[in-house]
């Protein structure tokens, strides 16, 4: 019986470390989403200032922060976040 419970207290010890994981991942989602839209709000205002002209950069939207979108973002697949990594990686570099 003991070993049952302790297996019982590991399997919930678990549980929670994984939870707290999800967590700190979700946040640390919902904060890249708020640095990547101030960094393309500057991009404009700094094309702006320089060349005179709004840049035109598509439907740029303040990110929600819904825990709805997040899910629909991770069933999207791998294939579109490689793809974004890619461009941001090679924004980053320019």
């Amino acid at each position: 019986m003991p070993y049952f419970l302790c297996c019982q207290a590991q399997i919930a010890f678990l549980q929670g470390e994984r939870k707290g994981q999800e967590n700190l991942k979700k946040d640390l989602v919902r904060r890249i989403k708020m640095l990547e839209y101030a960094l393309k709000q500057e991009r404009a205002k700094y094309h702006k200032l320089k060349y005179g002209t709004e840049l035109n950069q598509g439907d740029v939207k303040p990110p929600s922060y819904d825990s709805d979108e997040a899910n629909e973002n991770e069933s999207s697949g791998s294939l579109n976040n490689q793809l974004s990594w890619k461009q941001g990686r090679q924004l980053l570099r320019q």
